[in-house]
């Protein structure tokens, strides 16, 4: 007798095969039999007319925090995602001394959008870890609905390391070394990565850069160091626009391990910008130097409101907002004729303060396409307008469109919402990084900016969209590039696959309708703050380590025990 069986599917292993129909037979947490299954189960699933395939594998996301009062790590496991890697973009929450907590809490909540309210009632006052070792034995003690691996971050290394400092200056050959040594110790723990960001667009607290953007070449040199002392592990990257081929090739040189760096989208440079990264892209990978972009497939949409713009983080327009201590404060800003000119010339691209987005034409062609396809989210002082789009409204009222922004912005209680799409919207362009064998599928952000978006549904959206709308994909390279793909290069070993012998990690769905639902806002965070989700369409079954999870909303059996597994440098021991 199995444990389950899977009867009648469309198999699709994720390794690129062609499909094949048949029954998946599972035992003990493993596929014990595939294709051919002739024994009963106690547990059946009918799966005629749908697709079987291995569990997804997302290599971004931000449940560091959340994976302690949420062993769902919801809504990923809704859209199929039986493994996710944590700790992207270098943030995370372990190491932390106590008197560190605030710190890196407050750095969470400004980089990543997280409640702080949430974050502290979440957690709790009394954290059961200090170093990284221990975080990984607390997530493996409360244990997890799906598989976690995670990246060792370095920007809480650098706050344990050097405190408030890490913020302020470079670190100390001293202090170098003791954050290598703190690399070395959590991969050899089970970190399955270091990550590291020196984007622009990363901003802590108290408005200052990210504690990783302070490092420097000779720091991230050493940290590269780190990681090879450990004898695994790879690096994951984070920058902002421009790739820096100089430092990739670097890190893996000091490494001798696989870099991803994030991440590559559509728009970032202007039209067609990104060919030339995917060229040179190519060029090493044919050298032997395993260093891939990362990218998304869906637009990089942001719902935000004007009591923390985070869209403008990298506006100099922007920095008195970003120090405003209140709320009467950052309206005054927004009320001033000299700021609302300077925001004119911003949006129409052609303003000079901006160091990051106005350096030319292209630049300028990115931000014009932004601004066109603004919406306003949500309106409670003139509720009828929830839904259009910016320059519409403007047009209607003779008024510049950036006016109107800042005159709704200016009522903060309850504050006006909008929905702007940063970059990746260019489905033609998209669509060519999709299709380019070098670029690694991931960017799905899990956790993290929970008010402004939610693209912990790209798998649906990868399926429903891009494979049976668009048609850019089979359904067998889609599902290659959220499994397989994704487990090879970040070094997980033992998922991604499915095949006898493998850990039990399935997803069925129905291809006719597999998609990613709707945005819903929902108050179901700690402390009640709330959220954006996606809810799935076309998900019949999730399965995680032989266990069927329950319905997306629906609570964990009590008395049972959670399925997924730590995997400790790759793998479950």
């Amino acid at each position: 007798m199995y444990d389950l069986k899977i009867e009648g599917g469309t198999i699709i292993d994720g390794s690129g095969a062609p499909r094949s129909s048949g029954d998946v037979g599972i035992s003990n947490g493993r596929v014990v039999a595939l294709g051919h299954a002739p024994d009963g189960a106690h547990q059946t699933i009918a799966a005629h007319g749908r697709v079987v395939c291995p569990g997804f594998v997302d290599i971004h996301t931000h449940y560091d925090a959340q994976v302690l009062w949420d062993p769902l790590m919801t809504v990923s496991p809704w859209h199929g995602v039986t493994t996710a890697v944590m700790g992207s973009c270098g943030f995370g929450i372990a190491p932390t001394r106590p008197a560190g907590r605030s710190l890196i809490l407050r750095t969470l909540e400004r980089v990543e959008a997280m409640s702080l309210a949430a974050l502290e009632a979440g957690i709790g006052a009394d954290w059961p870890f200090e170093t990284f070792p221990q975080y990984l034995d607390a997530i493996e003690a409360r244990g997890t609905a799906i598989n976690t691996a995670v990246m060792i971050g370095h920007t809480p290394i650098r706050l344990y390391v050097m405190g408030e400092a890490a913020v302020e200056r470079e670190a100390t050959s001293q202090e170098i070394a003791s954050m290598r040594a703190i690399v070395t110790e959590g991969i050899q723990a089970g970190a399955i990565a270091f990550a590291t960001s020196v984007s622009q667009v990363h901003v802590g607290f108290d408005g200052k850069p990210v504690p990783s953007r302070m490092a420097s070449t000779t720091e991230l040199v050493e940290m590269a160091r780190g990681v090879r002392d450990a004898g695994s592990g790879m690096i994951h990257y984070n920058l902002l626009r421009e790739p820096d081929f100089a430092a990739f090739e670097s890190l893996q040189r000091e490494s001798g391990a696989t870099v991803c760096w994030t991440a590559l989208l559509a728009g970032q440079r202007g039209p067609g910008g990104h060919r030339d990264t995917l060229a040179r892209s190519a060029e090493l990978i044919a050298r032997g130097l395993p260093i891939y972009p990362q990218t998304a497939c869906r637009p990089i949409v942001i719902e935000y409101d004007f009591r923390s713009p985070v869209v403008y983080d990298t506006w100099k327009l922007f920095e008195p907002v970003r120090k405003a201590g209140s709320a009467a404060e950052r309206a005054r800003i927004y009320a001033d004729p000299e700021f609302r000119r300077q925001m004119r010339e911003e949006v129409a691209g052609r303003g000079g303060r901006d160091k990051y987005f106005s350096a030319g034409a292209a630049e300028g062609e990115s931000r014009r396409a932004s601004w066109r396809l603004t919406e306003i989210s949500y309106c409670p002082c003139e509720p009828q307008l929830s839904g259009r789009r910016v320059d519409e409204v403007a047009r209607e009222r003779g008024m510049h469109a950036a006016d109107l922004l800042l005159d709704l912005a200016a009522q903060m209680d309850p504050p006006a919402r909008f929905r702007v799409p940063v970059v990746n919207f260019d489905e033609d362009e998209v669509e060519e990084l999709l299709k380019d064998p070098n670029v690694v599928l991931g960017l799905g952000d899990g956790g993290a900016h929970l008010s402004q978006l939610c693209d912990a549904c790209y798998s649906t959206y990868l399926l429903g969209h891009w494979v049976r709308e668009r048609q850019a994909l089979t359904l067998e390279r889609a599902i290659h590039m959220l499994t397989a793909r994704t487990a090879q290069v970040f070094g997980i070993r033992d998922r991604g696959l499915l095949a006898v012998g493998r850990p039990a990690d399935v997803v069925v769905f129905d291809p006719a309708t597999v998609g990613a639902g709707p945005l819903e806002r929902v108050y179901d965070l700690p402390a009640g703050a709330d959220r954006l989700i996606s809810r799935p369409h076309g998900i019949d079954a999730v399965v995680v380590n032989g266990t069927l999870l329950p319905a997306p909303g629906a609570p964990w059996p009590a008395g049972h025990a959670y399925p997924g597994r730590l995997l400790r440098n790759g793998a479950a021991r």
